[in-house]
């Protein structure tokens, strides 16, 4: 097992940083704009992707998840064609369970039924795809350690890995808002909106780098987090390109997931989610302040939640 290791990074520099973005809530996250529909989100994100030449970018999906926007009939086939658009457009299917539950509200037996129930469609438009990586809706594993290891076993014996995260910016937050001030025309807010999401994207992007060379003596390769938002389209070619500006490379999950600190497992449970990184430290009690840091703080809240009410 690799030991953790904690060094001052103050006088170590952060250079090529290597990236591999994924995207949760295919087919569908967050309300749409007046007239907008899912898939046309999916494409806005996927020409950026593919202006970047950001390479496989995983979707993890929610076959079960039903369209709240219309109550059409058709909406399930429309959602259908989102993952679909998804593969065409050069771009591999994972999977995020059917419905979305957490771990913390189901049982292990349904919980277990909601990995099979998504597999049908990953069989079948994934098929040209490693598509057994699993990501945990919200990021949780697991209340205590029975419920984790069970989880954990279920997903080994099925041929599953896991598809962790170390960069979480929590850009799902702002979906919700930017949909609220399009509607009033808010200029003003959605301006305020957009630098708080940049602002947060950046800062997140350092923090990860300091925490991998402060446990780890190096700088591994990260796993960002993303979801399948109207203000995630909207943001993403600034994001991209703020990312290269600050050194990254982007790689695929499939090259991030060959780093051994992949490999490692922190060996607890919590009823909270959090990134990988995160785990380790409080599997070694390990504090912000011990490593330099200052406690996380999350998305700007008072923005977030007022914002056009």
């Amino acid at each position: 097992m690799t030991t953790l290791v904690l060094v001052a990074f103050s006088c170590l520099a952060f250079s090529g940083t290597r990236v591999a973005i994924t995207v949760d809530d295919l087919p569908a996250h967050g309300p749409l704009l007046e007239g907008q529909t899912r898939i046309a989100i999916a494409k806005k994100m996927l020409e950026v992707f593919n202006k970047h030449k950001i390479p496989h970018v995983y979707a993890f999906i929610n076959a079960g998840k039903e369209s709240k926007d219309t109550g059409k009939a058709g909406d399930r086939e429309d959602l259908k064609s989102v993952m679909k658009l998804w593969v065409e457009m050069g771009h591999p299917l994972a999977n995020h369970t059917y419905t979305h539950p957490s771990i913390n509200k189901i049982s292990v037996e349904e919980y277990k039924q909601q990995i099979e129930l998504n597999e049908p469609i990953l069989k079948e438009l994934g098929s040209g795809y490693d598509w057994k990586f699993f990501r945990y809706p919200f990021l949780h594993e697991g209340a205590d350690m029975p419920t984790r290891n069970a989880i954990r076993a279920h997903l080994k014996q099925r041929g599953y890995r896991i598809a962790q995260v170390t960069i979480d910016f929590e850009d799902w937050a702002w979906n919700e808002p930017y949909v609220r001030c399009v509607k009033t025309n808010n200029q003003k807010l959605i301006s305020k909106l957009k630098k708080s999401f940049m602002k947060n994207a950046v800062d997140n992007l350092k923090r990860a780098e300091k925490i991998s060379m402060a446990l780890f003596g190096r700088q591994i390769d990260h796993i960002l987090l993303l979801h399948v938002g109207a203000f995630d389209a909207e943001m993403m070619d600034e994001l991209l390109t703020s990312y290269k500006k600050a050194g990254v490379q982007f790689i695929s999950l499939n090259e991030a997931a060959k780093d051994e600190v992949y490999s490692i497992d922190p060996g607890i449970a919590s009823k909270a989610g959090s990134e990988l990184t995160y785990q380790y430290m409080k599997s070694k009690g390990i504090k912000h302040q011990d490593i330099g840091l200052q406690p996380y703080k999350a998305y700007p809240k008072e923005l977030i939640e007022t914002a056009c009410i």
